[in-house]
């Protein structure tokens, strides 16, 4: 925890992947070690962890440093960190391998300039046998969100459950 703490609070990327990613793996190393063991992964789990580390492993191999990182839910959906710089080459590179049945919402207009994200791409680099296409629907969305200020309380108004804790579209 001191040193994930310290990365963030030093904006440091690429000490704040790797402590991240090592983090998730090891979770699912220990869900795999028990008796019956816990599978949270599937194919589409390990082929975005495959994509990231090459992802990775092109930039760092240019001089650079990790560029993204992922981590999981309690289950198998990944979340990808990546600096603002880099959020068109990953989400090129996820719609890549997984392509949409709708197309990416851009809710930040990162794409406005290309007309949308279309097919998806790699970086120069790239070694594209680290995972296979899967079929449309394999992801059924990408969400893309930024930091913003954090957990707040909200007035009754605003809630979306009623007094009751149904939501209030049922009541």
């Amino acid at each position: 925890m001191k040193d994930i703490s310290q990365a963030i609070l030093d904006r440091d990327f690429d000490k704040f992947a790797r402590i991240t990613m090592a983090d998730s793996n090891q979770f699912h190393a220990v869900a795999l070690d028990t008796e019956p063991p816990i599978f949270y992964m599937n194919d589409v789990s390990r082929t975005i962890i495959a994509l990231i580390v090459e992802y990775n492993r092109v930039s760092v191999a240019a001089g650079g440093k990790y560029k993204a990182a992922y981590t999981y839910d309690a289950g198998p959906n990944a979340v990808i960190y990546t600096p603002k710089e880099n959020v068109k080459e990953i989400v090129n590179l996820i719609v890549k391998y997984f392509p949409q049945r709708e197309a990416f919402k851009d809710v930040f207009g990162l794409f406005e300039a290309e007309g949308g994200v279309g097919e998806g791409s790699v970086v120069e680099g790239f070694n594209e046998a680290v995972a296979k296409k899967f079929e449309v629907g394999a992801v059924k969305g990408l969400i893309h969100t930024r930091v913003g200020d954090g957990p707040r309380v909200l007035g009754a108004e605003e809630a979306l459950l009623g007094p009751g804790g149904y939501p209030k579209t049922l009541a």
